[in-house]
């Protein structure tokens, strides 16, 4: 069995290349979030400033950051499930905290409920109040456990009975105790649990026969749905539908907040849609306010770095020295890529309104400390990619990862057959 790959100087150029667009994305939605939290006739009580979102946000910055640093010091392999008696490895113990918690969000008296959804769950130790999203959890331990379980089966994935359907029945208990009461969440998690399967060499018809129970899941948590149908109907009607006016409100808003802002925006602090205008101005549609207030150009600097970040991540995909790196990449980087397209799709009305926060901007604790988490792991697989170590022109060849999907991954990694 060969030794670990050591930490390489382009590995390490790669993973401090990704703490820098994490550090900039933080610092500029705790910026945003302050800006957006802001009211003429506020207040602050810095004695107390955890009672304030707004302050909570900037104090979160700090304590994502060493998150992130201390995952990246910690080897990405301690998530592999164990040789011999793998229920007792960490990344199996940390899904079933998650279900359990789950399900006690939806107990009511337990969960605590906001806008008519039971998705939080609420402490409060010596007065300070503190909230806790399981979905988030969540969504990390089930993209995590399908990549080590992947690993761990080998070429045994692709065989419907013994390696299918265990991953597809997690997926789906995940996603159903999710969507009932956060269909966006859980969407976005099936979506990217199938990636990381078809990636990692599950066979595609199998992942066909999901289609149908998709289908069914929206037929009963949207169309059901009063609430949410009336959503989807005022995106397809559009703004000036009869039905549209109240579902498209937000959408009508934060375009209109967009659009105000212009090339260079109202300046920082000046806007004034996030004066009861914007619902949700520091959560979900945060990016409304970075319209009006730093216009196109700040729009564009967030943006890139959304798309800088995805570039910095499928070279660490490109580089990852096996397997269980490489999933894990494409696991953790497509969930925060595709989280940021779903909510920059609703901020702009290209999707129907949803409540999907930005990551590292909108304001939130769990969701940012566990994305935090898991970009640290990523950042660790950079460190320890492959091809440092290598005699010069010797070919790059990715032998170490096996069987990695449809024809198309190998070629992107190298792969020689």
């Amino acid at each position: 069995m060969s030794s670990p790959p050591t930490p390489s100087r382009r590995g390490d150029a790669l993973g401090g290349t990704l703490m820098i667009i994490v550090s900039a994305l933080l610092c500029l939605g705790a910026l945003m979030v302050f800006s957006a939290g802001a009211g003429i006739d506020q207040r602050l009580d810095w004695r107390h400033f955890w009672r304030y979102s707004t302050l909570r946000r900037v104090a979160f910055v700090p304590a994502a950051w060493l998150v992130l640093a201390v995952l990246s010091r910690c080897d990405y392999r301690r998530w592999l499930l164990r040789e011999s008696r793998w229920w007792l490895s960490p990344v199996v113990g940390l899904l079933v905290w998650s279900v359990v918690l789950l399900v006690l969000v939806l107990i009511p008296g337990v969960g605590s409920p906001r806008h008519d959804s039971y998705r939080w769950l609420q402490f409060s130790p010596g007065g300070i109040e503190i909230t806790f999203q399981p979905s988030e959890l969540a969504k990390w331990s089930v993209l995590i456990f399908l990549a080590a379980y992947a690993v761990r089966q080998g070429p045994r994935l692709r065989e419907f009975a013994r390696g299918f359907l265990p991953a597809c029945g997690v997926l789906l208990l995940v996603v159903g105790l999710i969507g009932k009461e956060d269909f966006g969440t859980a969407a976005l998690i099936g979506a990217m649990g199938a990636v990381v399967l078809l990636v990692a060499g599950v066979r595609w018809w199998h992942l066909a026969l999901l289609i149908p129970v998709a289908a069914l899941g929206f037929y009963l948590l949207v169309y059901c749905n009063d609430y949410r149908w009336a959503r989807v109907v005022a995106f397809l009607e559009g703004a000036d539908g009869g039905r549209a006016q109240g579902g498209a409100y937000q959408a009508r808003q934060s375009i209109t907040a967009i659009a105000s802002g212009g090339l260079w925006g109202k300046g920082l602090g000046a806007g004034a849609m996030k004066l009861g205008w914007i619902p949700e101005d520091t959560t979900d549609f945060v990016f409304a306010v970075v319209g009006e207030e730093l216009g196109f150009a700040g729009c564009a600097l967030l943006v890139a770095l959304f798309v800088a970040l995805l570039f910095c991540s499928m070279a660490i995909a490109h580089r990852a020295p096996d397997r269980l790196g490489l999933l894990l990449t494409v696991g953790i980087a497509g969930a925060i890529g595709a989280q940021a397209v779903m909510n920059l799709a609703v901020v702009t009305g290209l999707a129907p309104t949803k409540g999907i926060a930005l990551p590292f901007v909108s304001a939130g604790g769990s969701g940012l400390i566990l994305t935090a988490m898991a970009t640290g792991i990523l950042v660790n697989i950079a460190r320890q990619g492959s091809f440092a170590r290598q005699p010069t022109g010797a070919p790059r060849t990715r032998t170490a990862l096996g069987p990695a999907g449809p024809p198309f991954i190998g070629r992107f990694l190298g792969e020689k057959g």
